[in-house]
């Protein structure tokens, strides 16, 4: 018994050893493992400034507008501590990663002071930067560059840890397995010389943990073992349930930040893409419902009369009830979340909905809401509106959950700057369209009003004079009659000019006639397909006009066409043009093209969208969309 004694514990001490080392390497391994993910997240945020100060500076060189400005004025102010937390964070990784932190630190600090720094300054204070812009735009992408590229070597040398990390789990694991293995078959062999209480408290509890150790290998996070054993073993039992439940929390922590990842290049994908507001409001309130597990999410602009509109919602698809429909308002008097928000510009929170008062909050307690989250959206420093998540839990909404909403709202905000920032572009460009015509028909007017009322005085006092002159003075009479033939030529050149500024049959009888008008007196043979029966706007109608003149201008002139097709449709929401020759094909008009930009300018203040298909061999067809209704538009920033 003394001699199966030692061996038994000679063999367990081995066996407790050889686990314990894996235990160790397991945990060694899961913290390299989230100093990893620290030291990427860092590599990513400290890239991410870069990117801002580069594409902030680029766009304030190109437009000199101080909007550009505050993301580049945000990522310096951040650069410092950013380039220090990236430093530390390698710093814990190892030498080689810290000396390549180092490096891209100083190169992120010299690119901010040795280059982006004075280049704006320079456009700040209206001097000529150092290096012409074609320099200076290559000199940038070039140290921009180089920084990415010193951060694609440090993320893939810090991969390649990562990699190593887990594989030196894997030996601890299979070290572990193979010791509870050689420790459950020894306990076989002794025991025959040990009682069965031996074999209940050693090898049981050593066969769990060997095979829940090959479960977390696998990835099985989710398996625990009963803590039943005393003295060591059923410490080992703790500190493997402590370890599997340890790694399923980050691992969900992983999951989710990466899930709340995926959404926000979702959202910031369709604020890229500059999507109208609408459709980004609803796709804020469905990722943001689905990420934070709310039964409902509602999006609302704060208007001037204590009164909010609801531009986005959304509700879960087990909740039968509907959200708050998008374009209702809802007062703001009373006490609610909302209306913390709107009187502080701060996060707000509610847990009891009860007591409610408010519009939303009167819908919110008759639907079962318990508790609510709001952050502010904020446009271009002022309150815009808020975003509101609802649960019908118990329990409240977890601690932290306003950070998760702000870059949300921060997307929110950026989208509604920018259909601002459209629709006042779009205004100035409607407002030149308008000065352009109002020209136009001023000229028009003063030609016939002027210029040829004089011409045809001069023509009849020119044919009087002809009647009056002596038999036998021929001489006189043709000079007069040459005379008067060339004044009538002129006043008919001038006619011609008055019209194609502005035509007057376009005034007075619309689309069809005049584009008739302009068919007959076009070079080549024009086909019409003229589905217009009503008059438009007079800026709608102008703007179709000179379209089709560019078009068949261009057709005869530049492409040598012998061939012209219009077609006119006009529904009940926009007019659809489509102008067709068979010129010379194969090569689409650039964004240089003068005909095009103006084109292009007068359908865009109207709210239109230009087209040009050019394929090879197959002529030009001009595409124009333009809405009936241009100057009907939401309140998205008001």
């Amino acid at each position: 018994m003394i001699i199966a004694t030692t061996l038994f514990a000679i063999l367990m001490a081995a066996t407790f050893l050889l686990l314990a080392g894996a235990i160790a390497g397991l945990r060694h391994a899961a913290t390299l493992s989230g100093r990893s993910e620290d030291v990427l997240a860092a590599s990513n945020r400290l890239e991410r400034l870069i990117v801002e100060m580069q594409s902030g500076a680029r766009g304030y060189e190109i437009t000199r507008n101080e909007i550009f400005l505050r993301p580049w004025k945000a990522a310096r102010a951040a650069l410092p501590a950013e380039t220090a937390e990236f430093r530390r964070l390698a710093a814990e990784i190892n030498t080689d990663q810290a000396k390549r932190a180092d490096t891209i630190a100083r190169a992120a600090t010299s690119y901010l002071d040795d280059f982006s720094v004075p280049l704006v300054t320079a456009l700040q204070e209206g001097r000529q930067p150092s290096l012409p812009p074609a320099q200076a735009v290559s000199e940038g992408q070039r140290r921009v560059a180089a920084l990415r590229s010193d951060f694609d070597r440090f993320v893939s040398v810090q991969s390649s840890l990562t990699t190593r990390y887990e594989q030196r789990s894997m030996k601890a694991s299979r070290r572990a397995m193979a010791a509870a293995g050689a420790a459950a078959v020894s306990s076989i062999a002794l025991a025959l010389l040990f009682t069965s209480y031996l074999t209940r408290a050693l090898v049981r509890p050593v066969r769990r943990a060997s095979i829940m150790a090959a479960d977390l290998a696998r990835g099985e996070l989710g398996v625990r073992m009963p803590e039943t054993s005393l003295g060591e073993i059923g410490l080992l039992e703790r500190r493997f349930n402590t370890m599997a439940h340890s790694l399923e929390t980050s691992h969900h922590k992983l999951c989710r930040i990466a899930e709340e990842q995926a959404a926000l290049r979702r959202v910031a994908t369709l604020v890229a893409r500059a999507v109208s507001p609408h459709e980004t409001f609803g796709t804020v309130a469905a990722e943001l419902g689905r990420i934070l597990g709310a039964d409902f999410v509602v999006i609302s602009r704060f208007e001037p009369d204590r009164m909010e509109t609801v531009v986005g919602s959304w509700k879960a698809e087990e909740r039968a009830e509907a959200a708050p429909p998008v374009g209702s308002s809802w007062s703001l008097e009373g006490r609610s979340l909302e209306s913390s928000v709107a009187r502080t510009g701060r996060p707000a929170r509610m847990t009891d909905y009860q007591r409610a008062t408010s519009g939303i909050g009167v819908w919110a307690r008759t639907r079962g809401v318990r508790s609510g989250t709001g952050c502010p959206v904020v446009v271009e420093g002022r309150l815009w509106g808020v975003v509101i998540a609802f649960t019908t839990a118990e329990e409240p909404q977890p601690e932290g959950i306003e950070a998760r909403m702000i870059d949300y709202t921060e997307l929110v905000g950026t989208a509604i700057a920018n259909a601002e920032s459209r629709a006042k572009l779009t205004a100035a460009r409607a407002r030149l369209v308008a000065a352009s015509d109002e020209t136009r028909r001023r000229i028009e007017r003063d030609l016939h009003d002027g210029a040829q009322q004089r011409l045809v005085s001069l023509g009849l006092e020119l044919r009087a004079a002809e009647t009056s002159v002596p038999d036998g003075q021929s001489v006189l009479s043709e000079r007069l009659s040459t005379t008067a033939e060339g004044l009538s030529d002129v006043l008919e050149d001038l006619q011609e000019i008055s019209r194609g500024l502005h035509p007057a049959i376009l005034s007075k009888g619309g689309l069809r006639p005049a584009i008739k008008a302009l068919a007959r007196r076009a070079g080549v043979p024009v086909e019409l397909d003229l589905n217009v029966d009503r008059r438009f706007d007079e800026r709608l109608e102008v703007a179709v006009y000179y379209i089709v003149a560019e078009a068949v201008a261009n057709a005869t002139e530049h492409a040598s066409a012998s061939f012209v097709r219009i077609r006119l449709d006009a529904g009940d929401d926009e007019i659809g043009l489509r102008v067709e020759d068979d010129g010379n094909a194969g090569t689409t008009p650039g964004p240089g093209d003068p005909g095009i930009i103006g084109l292009k300018d007068r359908v865009e203040a109207l709210g239109g969208t230009v087209g040009v298909e050019s394929p090879s061999a197959a002529g030009t067809a001009l595409v124009i969309r333009i809405p009936l209704w241009p100057g009907r538009s939401s309140r998205y920033g008001a």
